[in-house]
């Protein structure tokens, strides 16, 4: 079996080759109202990308209610993205290298933003935070086919944390 570590490899893998597909896109393309989930194939990956840091930095440290999200017209290219991009991922690699995994089975309680009160344990949170990805990554490739884009390789036997990739 894997661990969530490994899961989480995975995920920002994936993920990474999603927002560089998207930063050689034209603007126009990720910009464009796409009546989505989060409307531009932009936020779809700022909601992925803010999600980890709310779950990662904020949640499991019992925090949650302290997370400011920047506001994503803010981002007014896809390097600004990246460089969030990377400044999560640095903070998810430092968690995930100074906690214990015996940690992960510890509770944590959180209110969504609909006020409903959650407790979950961190691995929970983590693994929330990857299934939600999974969700925005599907939406993504859609988006991508109705361009006539061939979305990034996001197979596990392209991205295993297990090789190195």
């Amino acid at each position: 079996m894997f661990s969530i570590q490994e899961l989480n490899r995975y995920s920002s893998s994936v993920r990474r080759k999603f927002a560089e597909k998207l930063a050689a896109l034209p603007a126009e393309a990720v910009d464009r109202n796409r009546e989505a989930s989060f409307h531009t194939m932009k936020n779809i990956l700022l909601h992925m990308i803010d999600n980890e840091d709310w779950m990662v930095n904020y949640v499991v440290n019992g925090k949650s209610q302290e997370y400011q999200r920047r506001k994503w017209d803010e981002y007014t290219d896809m390097k600004m993205v990246i460089e969030h991009l990377a400044e999560v991922e640095e903070a998810t690699k430092a968690f995930m290298a100074r906690t214990p995994p015996e940690s992960f089975t510890s509770l944590v309680s959180f209110r969504t933003s609909r006020g409903i009160e959650i407790e979950l344990s961190v691995e929970e949170c983590l693994l929330q935070s990857f299934t939600e990805q999974l969700y925005h990554l599907g939406e993504l490739i859609a988006l991508m086919w109705q361009d006539n884009l061939e979305p990034p390789a996001m197979q596990w036997f392209f991205n295993n944390p297990r090789k190195g990739s």
